[in-house]
């Protein structure tokens, strides 16, 4: 879990998007608030809820 300016960014609950949280992890401190950090947080939420979705499709 992270703690930004603009809210919380939960964990990853699929592999698929693990290495896009490490990125908003490692990036936070020199890019948050960044138009480049803000698009990726939303890319990654965005596949989040996706693959939440899915599971819950499948499973």
């Amino acid at each position: 879990m992270l703690e930004t300016k603009s809210g919380v960014i939960y964990g990853p609950t699929t592999n698929a998007t693990v290495s896009i949280f490490e990125w908003l992890k490692k990036h936070q401190t020199t890019l948050e608030g960044s138009r480049a950090y803000e698009d990726m947080k939303e890319v990654y939420e965005t596949l989040e809820f996706d693959f939440g979705q899915k599971e819950k499709l499948v499973g």
